[in-house]
């Protein structure tokens, strides 16, 4: 039989009278592999929260086992006065490393990430994509025996996603259970060994052999900031993502044409398109 390492029993979360989840049952083994879909707004952030005990339950129980050890990477990551070098070596040594086992490392990561001109620079000053990194740094310093990933590949380049999607990858093989918010259909194929869809605050298991491989291409724009998209264009959007002055589009291979033509008529300015291969 599987170690369960937590379990959640009719589990329902409020903010003020607004209901947010409602009767959520749920069991992590080691050998989880779970991914959490649905629209913006479900619950798929509160949920990850509720299951690392970092949110208070409005009602139902957590269970967990003891002396676990749980690493969690938030979808925004706070824009703090600390540079990664300063933050990471805490992190590691309140984690119970040893300086130079936190120095080493962090000094692997950093270079896995393409992260050594930046480690000496605050935080509050890097972009969104590098802040996301030093997110993910902090999670992989040492295996846990949890990984929880909240929209993992926000703001990370196309070099970034496959290096990380290899690490966590390698850590499930480890025995690492991760729970994964995320809507990127190639992400859920290549991490999660099964899924679940947040509707109308209910956990609906999904069937991912029902997943059909998709072919993304990523582009990369420049315009100013927060320019309006289409509406009926972001329904063609795999996923879109500002940063300044720079939107990041993944858009299924069959629609990037109409999505690239409808953005250059509007001004934006293509500036990186490559396929994702899976």
């Amino acid at each position: 039989m599987d170690t369960i390492l937590i379990s959640l029993h009719s589990i329902s979360k409020y903010f003020g009278k607004k209901l947010i989840l409602n009767d959520i049952n749920l069991t992590i083994t080691k050998k989880s592999a779970l991914a959490l879909m649905g629209p913006n707004g479900s619950g798929k952030s509160t949920l990850l929260k509720l299951i690392g005990g970092l949110s208070k339950i409005s009602s139902g129980s957590r269970d967990s086992a003891p002396q676990l050890k749980i690493a969690y990477i938030p979808e925004n990551f706070p824009k703090i006065d600390l540079t990664p070098e300063e933050f990471i070596n805490s992190t590691g040594l309140i984690g119970g490393l040893a300086p130079k086992q936190v120095t080493t490392r962090m000094t692997e990561l950093f270079q896995a990430f393409q992260m050594e001109d930046m480690g000496a620079v605050p935080i509050k000053h890097l972009s969104k994509g590098t802040i996301q990194k030093v997110a993910v740094i902090q999670a992989l310093l040492t295996p846990p025996d949890v990984l929880l990933l909240d929209e993992p590949l926000s703001g990370q380049d196309i070099q970034a996603q496959k290096l990380f999607i290899r690490m966590v990858q390698k850590l499930h093989q480890q025995g690492v259970a991760t729970i994964m918010s995320c809507h990127e259909r190639f992400l859920v194929k290549q991490l999660a060994h099964s899924a679940y869809e947040l509707l109308d605050h209910q956990l609906i298991p999904m069937d991912l052999s029902g997943l059909k491989e998709i072919k993304y291409d990523l582009m990369i724009f420049e315009a100013l900031a927060k320019s309006a998209i289409d509406p009926a264009l972001q329904t063609l959007i795999e996923q879109a993502e500002w940063d300044h002055n720079r939107l990041k589009l993944i858009v299924p291979r069959d629609q990037s044409d109409v999505v690239l033509k409808e953005l250059l008529k509007q001004e934006f300015k293509l500036r990186t398109m490559e396929g994702i291969s899976q």
